[in-house]
């Protein structure tokens, strides 16, 4: 995708890495979680499961062959990780959830405990111009069930009503940043975990996969984009997480 269509491909990758995915520049170092409070036994499935603690969290994220499955493509490599968000902000700030994983912004207020994200490339170079796919996966726990629902809820609410939207995600606290365009495809939401796919403006095909759950007291979500992106992917790593979480909790 990068060749004739350089200037393009640049600004499809930028729309992924920079503005729709980490809605920044992975400035991940900023934003840290609300003091803990109490911990009673709640969950989203059933009221009796233990919430999952803040020290298991590392172990909730997906392994390198559940990715590689999930997009057919054995090259993915991490090429950034963190436990922190950034407070980068975008014009059309109601939808930022939908492709930020670790969005400060987005998180403010809710009560989430710790988070824990990565990117994921193929081919594994944060400086690539051969991008194939680029990915990013995040988990947050909340101290109970019912908080990280209340999350849930919400961002399921916001999505559906930026479903048909052309959004503008150009970042708003950096300077000269370039203007980034994305049109979201139909929402849909089922066993919850909701979906949907965004359409780079000018990215000469290149789409995003986005996708947020919740188990038990901990939301996760993932980013998948590329030019071409099996029709589950994004779903089928937010699957392999939750049975990590339930054996967790």
């Amino acid at each position: 995708m990068w060749a004739l269509l350089a200037a393009v491909a640049v600004i499809a990758v930028i729309g992924v890495v920079l503005t729709v995915t980490l809605s920044g520049r992975g400035q991940h170092d900023k934003a840290r979680p609300a003091a803990k409070t109490g911990t009673s036994a709640t969950a989203s499935a059933s009221p009796d499961n233990t919430p999952v603690p803040v020290s298991k969290i590392e172990g909730l994220l997906p392994r390198q062959e559940a990715l590689a499955a999930a997009v057919a493509d054995p090259e993915l490599g991490v090429v950034m990780s963190g436990d922190a968000m950034d407070e980068v902000t975008v014009v059309d700030a109601d939808c930022q959830g939908i492709s930020s994983v670790a969005s400060g912004p987005v998180y403010a207020g809710t009560g989430w405990t710790a988070i824990r994200w990565q990117r994921w490339y193929s081919p594994p170079d944060i400086d690539t111009h051969d991008l194939k796919h680029g990915l990013l996966v995040s988990v947050a726990t909340f101290p109970r069930a019912d908080n990280a629902q209340a999350f849930y809820t919400k961002q399921s609410d916001k999505w559906k009503r930026c479903a048909g939207r052309t959004l503008d995600m150009t970042v708003t606290n950096g300077d000269n940043e370039p203007r980034v365009f994305w049109t979201i495809t139909e929402v849909t939401e089922s066993d919850q975990l909701v979906k949907t796919t965004a359409i780079s403006e000018g990215g000469g095909g290149w789409s995003c996969q986005d996708a947020l759950t919740i188990r038990n007291n901990v939301v996760a979500q993932a980013d998948v984009c590329g030019n071409s992106i099996p029709p589950n992917a994004a779903q089928d790593i937010l699957g392999s997480i939750t049975p990590k979480v339930d054996a967790a909790g």
